[in-house]
């Protein structure tokens, strides 16, 4: 069996049309070490629900335990934040599990995204310090993001949704505008969590199996079967932005380990998006092979041989690597941003 039909069948617990006793078979027919693939992948809580296997009630009580302690924190951060008058959202998992799943706490979620305006970053982080966390030194991201720990709740803060140059615009203040309240966090507008699902996968994770997890596959499907949204405001945005083709690449992912299960809708989003047949023939190579994965500590032959083609045009694809080069010559400035921040730290490379 290939890698993909490991993940499709992992899947299976994603999709409610599939019996419970096929979700047995599916353990009982694999080795052992399906159960830890299935955890490791962000699955094991989903499958514990679904089967009662004690295989993954660890799983389930960790994600569990780790709900409340994330959900305590962003309560209270979020509340800090809107007495400091520093706009935010929630993003990506910490936010979809609220709206995918009966029970959020069995999405495994092992850090929560906030969003902020480029200019209140410092702000916003010290605030986060003020409510008890410990900003992370790290040089490789701070251009874009600032992490920081309080026990086990993991923040990652962020001013742009991507790395400078992957889209043609900086979507963060019109994402800021269109937030909405909903379980008492601020969140992204539905058009926002779609574009932000169906991009940010693409160039964050490359699509690659561990990098992703199957847990982001399995949000996205859940949305388009449960959630609504404006597809063509969903579609202007991506084209304005240039990434069409990455939200095509993912959406091509999702079905393709969600075969023959995935939401009738999915055919018609491919449809729209679909690249032209050579770029598609291309992209669709790589994903049937998993070749995202098997490169993804090859990171010479993952980006020009996948990642610039996720752009819809040459030019994109080269504004890209200028905001990447900007971003290495800017990191001493970005660092030295949150200095006070980073006090007694090594600033890690």
């Amino acid at each position: 069996m290939s890698r993909l039909d490991d993940y499709r069948a992992a899947l299976l617990a994603a999709h409610a049309d599939v019996p419970d006793d096929e979700l047995v078979a599916a353990l009982d027919g694999r080795s052992a070490d399906f159960v830890t693939f299935i955890i490791d992948h962000g699955l094991g809580p989903l499958w514990h629900v679904r089967t009662k296997r004690d295989e993954f009630h660890a799983s389930r009580m960790q994600a569990e335990a780790l709900f409340l302690a994330q959900d305590h924190a962003l309560k209270e951060i979020g509340a800090a934040l809107d007495a400091a008058a520093i706009e935010h959202v929630v993003m990506k998992g910490a936010a979809n599990r609220w709206l995918c799943y009966t029970n959020p706490a069995i999405r495994a979620c092992l850090d929560l995204d906030l969003l902020v305006r480029p200019d209140d970053k410092v702000a916003a982080a010290k605030v986060l310090v003020g409510a008890g966390f410990a900003a992370v030194a790290d040089t490789k991201s701070v251009s874009r993001e600032l992490m920081l720990t309080q026990g086990e709740a993991v923040i990652d803060l962020h001013w742009g949704l991507l790395r400078e140059g992957r889209l043609r615009t900086d979507p963060t203040e019109a994402m800021l505008g269109r937030r909405r309240r909903l379980h008492d966090l601020w969140m992204q507008s539905a058009e926002d969590a779609v574009f932000t699902l169906l991009v940010h996968p693409a160039f964050a994770k490359h699509l690659a199996g561990w990098e992703m997890g199957l847990h982001r596959v399995a949000d996205l499907l859940e949305w388009l079967r449960s959630q609504p949204f404006d597809w063509p405001r969903v579609k202007s945005m991506l084209e304005e932005n240039g990434v069409c083709v990455a939200a095509w690449t993912t959406l091509r992912w999702a079905a393709l380990l969600a075969e023959p299960h995935a939401p009738a809708r999915v055919a018609h989003l491919l449809a729209e998006l679909g690249p032209g047949r050579l770029r598609r023939s291309w992209l669709d190579y790589w994903l049937h092979n998993d070749l995202p994965e098997r490169t993804s500590h090859a990171r010479w032959i993952l980006l020009p041989g996948f990642s610039l083609f996720l752009h819809d045009a040459p030019g994109d694809a080269i504004r890209a690597l200028q905001g990447r080069r900007r971003a290495s010559r800017r990191n001493k400035a970005d660092s030295d941003a949150f200095a006070d921040l980073f006090a007694g730290q090594a600033v890690g490379k």
